[in-house]
């Protein structure tokens, strides 16, 4: 496949390289210092067994450099924020058949990508991954690796699951027929994890260490699934004590995204976090005071708010 990776840090840089070393034509989408690096000396990935990969493909500094190249593929792996910056690009860089898969954090990335280019071009997906860019052109992932990715409407379920298959061959990608569920499931983890985990600088093993904080995330963990519940996705019983499980086993030394952003000054995700589960939370009259708190807290952090 030609492939455009449309955000090339931890998340795009690790899925990225990966399709490259699988013989895939990639083209990374990568800015001043992290785009020279790549150029130079390639993409560095240190996997979480402590084997360093190195890729290598095209490197361009704007999405709108990849204008009528015909990609059947793009991975969208900028912030939340930085969508509607590129959305346009992506679409213009597809081909007649190409789509786009938005990995990032929040709820309606799907809806806001299709929004700009179309339904037909976006497929639904999620990353669950545990990395960060420590230097640019060099990605370390701590656990994880793989995708989910699902379908926007029933019509794509066949096309999604063979486009699995083929993404499995370069890294662990499995194919869902529940977009909304998915989601929901990643933000049962993103948006209690990221808050805490921000605000009180530990990773996410020491966050579960201490039993106040613990119980903390479970109770924001409630929020969350009583609003999916209230937005049609049941989210199941055990579906907590499963995660904090996953936690212990995979995730334990994951330093969330949002901890980087503040420890680095930089704006973080909160709107598209905590926001997200507590303005659907008040659409239903379901109070998720957790979220809320975490939220105000989290966007005094944020660099410029």
């Amino acid at each position: 496949m030609k492939v455009l990776i449309v955000g090339t840090g931890a998340v795009g840089g690790w899925f990225g390289a990966k399709l490259a070393l699988g013989g895939h034509a990639v083209t990374f989408v990568a800015r001043r210092e992290n785009g020279a690096a790549i150029r130079e000396r390639g993409l560095r990935v240190e996997t979480p067994d402590g084997n360093e990969l190195e890729a290598h493909g095209a490197v361009i500094d704007d999405v709108g450099e990849a204008r009528g190249q015909g990609f059947d593929l793009a991975l969208v792996a900028v912030k939340a924020s930085a969508l509607a910056d590129v959305a346009a690009g992506t679409g213009a860089a597809l081909g007649e058949h190409g789509v786009a898969i938005p990995l990032l954090n929040g709820l309606d990335s799907e809806r806001e990508l299709a929004g700009v280019i179309g339904s037909e071009h976006v497929v639904g997906g999620v990353a669950q991954l545990a990395a960060s860019l420590v230097t640019p052109g060099r990605v370390r992932v701590r656990a994880g690796g793989m995708m989910t990715i699902a379908p926007l409407s029933g019509d794509q379920l066949e096309r999604v699951r063979a486009l699995a298959t083929e993404l499995d061959a370069s890294f662990p990608c499995a194919a869902e027929d529940d977009l909304g569920r998915v989601l929901w499931t990643k933000l049962l983890w993103n948006a209690p994890f990221n808050g805490v985990c921000a605000l009180t600088r530990k990773n996410a093993g020491d966050v579960l260490a201490v039993p106040a904080l613990e119980a903390l995330i479970r109770d924001a963990m409630r929020e969350i699934v009583l609003v999916a519940q209230s937005e049609g996705v049941d989210l199941g019983e055990h579906a907590i004590d499963a995660m904090l499980a996953i936690t212990r086993g995979m995730f334990a030394d994951t330093e969330p995204s949002m901890l980087q952003d503040v420890v680095a000054g930089r704006a973080t995700e909160a709107d598209a976090l905590q926001g997200a589960v507590a303005v659907r939370g008040e659409r239903h009259g379901l109070p998720t005071p957790i979220h809320r708190t975490l939220h105000a807290l989290l966007r005094g952090c944020s660099h410029g708010s």
